[in-house]
């Protein structure tokens, strides 16, 4: 069975360059709360484009602290990233300005028809 967060933290790493994100540049580390008293771990270091993409538990400029379930969410476009910060479904320390550009890699959630 394919994972969600594994596919689109892989994507971001194979990626290429994103002008979009061209103007940022830091470190964000995304901790990933499993049932039970796992976490898995996600380094992204963004500089002036380019994005490298690893599972260090290492220092970063914004931790994203979430549930796995709400972040397999976002990464699938099901659920809004923005939203899930706002409900308080993800604890953000740091740099939060560093997510902005980010945000922009998430897929868009389906339209309503």
């Amino acid at each position: 069975m394919a994972d969600v967060t594994t596919d689109f933290f892989q994507a971001l790493a194979s990626g290429g360059p994103h002008p979009e994100l061209e103007n940022a540049k830091g470190t964000l580390r995304f901790d990933l709360r499993e049932t039970g008293k796992r976490t898995v771990r996600w380094l992204v270091a963004l500089e002036n484009g380019t994005l490298t993409v690893s599972r260090r538990n290492a220092k970063a400029d914004c931790i994203v602290r979430v549930d796995k379930a709400v972040f397999d969410r976002v990464a699938s476009g099901e659920q809004n990233g923005m939203a899930a910060f706002l409900r308080g479904a993800m604890e953000v320390e740091g740099d939060q300005a560093l997510l902005l550009p980010l945000q922009r890699l998430f897929p868009a959630p389906p339209r309503s028809t």
